[in-house]
């Protein structure tokens, strides 16, 4: 490994490395990838998922109510249909003659 006084060649790499992004940014405008404009269409990208995903889950929850009032509605018919039964069946054993 050569060595240029007491700094070891990889020293020397990473200083050189660690310049040249702010030398780049300096002469290109400074427009990466982490750049305040990509951070703001990120956000309202993400606010526009936001709205959507709250639209669709109130969308379900609408869904899901609808669904619990029918089926509640199918319980009390269910409830009426076995207290008719039970009526007719309790009418036919009263109304048979009994045999000895």
């Amino acid at each position: 490994m050569i060595t240029h006084g007491a700094m070891p060649t990889w020293l020397i790499l990473v200083i050189v490395f660690g310049a040249i992004g702010p030398m780049m940014r300096m002469m290109f405008g400074g427009r990466g990838f982490y750049s305040q404009t990509r951070w703001k269409r990120l956000d309202r990208g993400m606010a526009d998922d936001v709205a959507r995903l709250d639209s669709a889950l109130a969308e379900r929850d609408t869904v899901i109510e609808d669904l619990q009032r029918r089926l509640g509605e199918m319980e009390e018919r269910l409830d009426f249909t076995e207290r008719l039964l039970a009526e007719r069946s309790t009418e036919r054993k009263d109304s048979m003659p009994v045999s000895r």
